[in-house]
């Protein structure tokens, strides 16, 4: 079992602000690799599972990727790319109820996440996050008199 992999997707659930995640299986009596594994997350309004995987860490995968799938990296505001092919765009909402358009998305350029060991690690890690539009704040301090 690559225990890296189930610790990331439960890790990245829990930065999506997931009520908590359930992984179980819905047949009985049959080899563990046919037992119909699922991931399943619940949020306010909404829930999200992957379900009919051969096992656990294989669902807790495939639903960490769904959530990236089409999302907005929180930090750079860009669209979250999976692959160096680039990434998904859908019309939707995103978690924290904003919507998106696939126009929005692909203006917004790519981030391009990776799972390192046990944690999805975003592409723009160890940048600032962007300024918000608007007029420029001024610095506090003394005026230069002349």
């Amino acid at each position: 079992m690559d225990d890296d992999a189930l610790i990331a997707a439960v890790d990245l659930v829990g930065r999506t602000g997931a009520r908590g995640i359930e992984i179980g299986y819905l047949h009985d009596n049959v080899p563990v690799e046919e037992a119909a594994w699922y991931a399943h997350v619940q949020y306010r309004g909404t829930s999200i599972t992957e379900e009919n995987h051969r096992g656990p860490v294989e669902a807790a995968e495939a639903l960490a990727r769904q959530l990236l799938t089409g999302a907005m990296c929180n930090h750079c505001k860009k669209l979250v790319a999976l692959s160096d092919d680039g990434a998904t765009a859908y019309n939707g909402t995103l978690l924290n109820g904003t919507r998106w358009t696939v126009e929005q998305a692909r203006a917004a350029g790519q981030c391009r996440w990776r799972r390192i060991g046990p944690r999805w690690a975003r592409g723009c890690e160890g940048t600032k996050p962007p300024r918000a539009t608007g007029k420029p704040k001024r610095k506090k301090g003394r005026r230069k008199r002349g």
